[in-house]
Parts: structure tokens; C-alpha cells; sequence
């Protein structure tokens, strides 16, 4: 779970790179939220239609001039994971994520207005590095510019796993003999 150097930061083209089946879950939500191809409003995210995965999400607020991300809310699991409950911070004020990158996604899905998928690590505070998995989905109020992002970050066995195979993702399992 665990490693001593910087994972890289990885954006996926689409989510089928992403190993966490939570991740695409709830990108297909999100997507079913989604109407002429614009990122739904805030208010269209419904917490009881994704109980079991509250505890992986975070809703930021973005402000584009100049870039910033404030974790508005932090689900238990991501807190737990990263030591510490950032709720209502600034994104520069959060220790774990720093030099993740994971800010370059945040800018690429308020540009875009696309979802953005990838891996990278968060800082466990002993010269260690966690992977996970995430997905950053964009949310409009006025449905045209984008101010709010649903993310999931995902640090289970199949995250880590596909995070420790590297970049091309996990190795292919190696046939096993008849008996």
C-alpha cells in the first residue's frame, strides 16, 4: 500500500483505465445527472442515491482567476486516508496532496467541463506515498461555467495494485497449468 518514492500522476483518457469499480459507479450517476451534455448543478447530486460511496467523496468549489480549489466537504474514508479532515481548506493548505498534481486535473476539468480520471499518491507524513485511483467531475449551477467538482479518491487493494503495476496498468496473469 505503500511506497518510498513519488508515484506518478496519471490522467487517463476515459475511465476505462480506472480499476475501481466505486469510480465507475459513480461516473455513471454523474453521467445520468448530465443533460444535453453539460455537467449537472450541484443540487442534482443526490447523497441517498450514493450512500455507500459518501465516505470516498469530496465536493470542491473551484474559482478560475486566480486557480483555486476549497475542499468544501470531505467524505470519512478520505479524511481517514489522509490523516486529516480538510474540510472548508484551500487546496495549497492540504500536506498529503502536495506535489501529487492532483491540481492539474482539477484545471483540466474546469476547462474542460469533462470528467477527468487518473492515479497518483497522496503524502503519508513518514517519506511514504499512498496510491489511489480518482476521478474529478465537473458540476455547473448555471449549466455553462463550472464552479463546483464531485472527485472519489479510491485507496483500496485493486487501486494499489494497479498503482504498483505503473503506468501501462497490471500485469497480465500468467496462465495457469490444467491439473
Amino acid at each position: 500500500m505503500y511506497a518510498f518514492e513519488r508515484p506518478p500522476h496519471l490522467v487517463f483518457d476515459g475511465p476505462s483505465s480506472i480499476q475501481s469499480a466505486r469510480i465507475r459507479q459513480l461516473h455513471d450517476y454523474w453521467r445520468s445527472k448530465c443533460r444535453n451534455d453539460r455537467p449537472p448543478p450541484r443540487n442534482a447530486i443526490e447523497p441517498g442515491d450514493i450512500r455507500p460511496l459518501l465516505p470516498h467523496l469530496i465536493l470542491a468549489e473551484l474559482t478560475p482567476e486566480p486557480f483555486r480549489i476549497v475542499y468544501r466537504l470531505v467524505g470519512t474514508a478520505i479524511a481517514k486516508a489522509h490523516k486529516e479532515d480538510f474540510t472548508g481548506r484551500d487546496h495549497a493548505e492540504v500536506e498529503s496532496l502536495r506535489g501529487a498534481g492532483i491540481e492539474d486535473a482539477y484545471r483540466k476539468a474546469l476547462e474542460s467541463g469533462q470528467p477527468v480520471f487518473g492515479r497518483t499518491g497522496l503524502y503519508a507524513g513518514d517519506h511514504s506515498w499512498i496510491g489511489f485511483e480518482y476521478a474529478i467531475l465537473p458540476l455547473s449551477d448555471d449549466g455553462v461555467l463550472i464552479n463546483k467538482c464531485l472527485t472519489i479518491e479510491c485507496t483500496g487493494a485493486a487501486e494499489q495494485q494497479a498503482w504498483l503495476a505503473g503506468p501501462d496498468g497490471p500485469a497480465p496473469e500468467e496462465p495457469r497449468q490444467g491439473r
